[in-house]
């Protein structure tokens, strides 16, 4: 099929390159996760996704073996590994904000 109407063809083709770059934008961030273990159910570690707050799970046999629950994991290149930086700045967070509570 061949369309006459330049205007149509260059807003296509727009409408085509920012689908294009929305799909690269979203694989890239699929590829680098941060995820914390809320739970382990029947080999199933429960996790959010600190980035958008879903709840994703996953085989722990994906997984190192060291996780537990609230064990921060950063997914990058189809690999999870233990983000042991991340986990401390959290649990800081954590601590900081109970203390603020108890002090109050």
């Amino acid at each position: 099929m061949h369309i006459q109407d330049n205007d149509f063809y260059i807003t296509n083709e727009k409408f085509n390159l920012e689908n294009f770059i929305q799909s690269i934008l979203k694989e890239i961030k699929s590829m680098e996760e941060t995820l914390v273990v809320d739970r382990i159910e029947n080999n199933i570690a429960i996790c959010e996704n600190r980035n958008n707050g879903k709840i994703i799970e996953i085989d722990v046999s994906k997984l190192p073996k060291e996780i537990k629950e609230g064990t921060v994991l950063k997914y990058q290149n189809g690999i999870y590994n233990i983000d042991l930086e991340e986990q401390k700045k959290i649990e800081e967070r954590i601590k900081e904000k109970m203390e603020n509570i108890w002090n109050n």
